[in-house]
């Protein structure tokens, strides 16, 4: 009785290993940044779990294709009839934002206003200059239609995002279409990062939610079941993701606070510090996620003091071990997540 754990990055391995050999639980990782092959015919191990946990950010560490890879490896599994932890519903919904937002939207769950652009051809530097005006008009005149108020002549902050998106990249924050312009004219005509490229060609323009406290919330679930959640300081920047490790890649590129402004970062809230709205959130979250069989997942929101806007879900969680720890007293999320696999062993048998 085995757990397979479908990745693409070592990096965001370790927490998972070392509560997996606490737990005596068998588990064989399943690389997909590397080269494999398959027969259709060969049937893979019956008596295991596969724990899909691939992620959409894995063109930007020179896995390009994993994705797509894992979407025939999910196939060939279920063809074989294997237990899959978050199949293909959850890599579809991992790999568009457009989709969550229509999903979410569909299951009466509040997102922000959204709206996208979107750029069939590659816009790197050996695309036309016709074409990169093109795609910047059509920015210039999505943004004007969606967050703009000609009523008051004032404009409404906004952020753009990529579709596929993983790491913070391409989130930046705007308040009239001329500073979108410049940042995407900037991005066209030097080509300084190739990260801030769309791999899918879908970017999205969405309104910005202020928190008053200035945090966004991240709900674990496992199980379809909320685990905790988890506040996040925003005065840092965008880059949000709770794994250490991200932490100790994207700490060099963040706006610095003093220690007496942020102490952490990421701090676990008791439950009972939820407010209504917050926990009428979370049960809307289960059932969104037991309706579309995503068994483990991230989800994140902003409260502006009105209302609670979900933004994204992540489909490939990491958890961010310093915080567990302080509120805890140990690592956490990944020995949930084992126990849960025990679980779901014992009933294969």
């Amino acid at each position: 009785m085995t757990v397979y754990i479908i990745h693409e990055n070592d990096a965001w391995l370790p927490p998972f290993r070392e509560a997996f050999e606490a737990l005596q639980l068998p588990f064989v990782e399943w690389n997909l940044s590397k080269t494999h092959g398959y027969s259709l015919t060969q049937s893979p191990n019956p008596d295991a779990i596969y724990f899909n946990r691939i992620s959409p950010s894995s063109h930007t560490r020179n896995h390009r294709f994993s994705c797509e890879i894992t979407s025939q490896v999910l196939e060939y599994l279920s063809l074989h009839s294997c237990r899959i932890i978050n199949d293909q519903r959850a890599l579809s919904l991992e790999l568009s934002k457009v989709k969550q937002y229509v999903e979410l939207t569909k299951s009466g769950i509040r997102v922000p206003r959204t709206a996208f652009v979107a750029s069939a051809t590659s816009l790197n530097q050996t695309e036309t200059a016709q074409a990169k005006e093109s795609f910047l008009q059509t920015l210039r005149e999505t943004a004007r239609d969606n967050f703009f108020d000609e009523s008051t002549q004032k404009w409404i902050p906004f952020v753009s995002k990529h579709n596929r998106a993983g790491k913070g990249l391409g989130v930046h924050l705007f308040t009239d279409d001329k500073q979108l312009e410049k940042q995407f004219e900037t991005l066209l005509t030097t080509n300084t990062d190739a990260e801030e490229f769309s791999v899918d060609g879908i970017y999205l323009l969405q309104e910005y939610i202020k928190s008053p406290q200035q945090v966004i919330n991240r709900a674990e679930f496992i199980g379809y079941k909320l685990m905790y959640v988890i506040e996040v300081d925003t005065r840092q920047g965008f880059q949000l993701c709770p794994s250490d490790a991200c932490r100790k890649t994207a700490d060099s590129k963040l706006v610095k606070q003093s220690a007496d402004e942020i102490k952490h970062g990421f701090d676990i809230r008791p439950i009972e510090s939820l407010n209504e709205r917050e926990k009428q959130l979370v049960q809307q979250l289960e059932n969104f996620l037991e309706q579309r069989q995503i068994e483990v997942a991230g989800i994140e929101w902003v409260d502006d003091g009105t209302n609670v806007y979900v933004y994204d879900v992540n489909c490939n969680t990491n958890y961010n071990v310093a915080a567990e720890t302080r509120f805890f007293g140990s690592m956490h999320g990944t020995i949930q997540l084992g126990q849960y696999f025990q679980k779901e062993l014992q009933k294969l048998k």
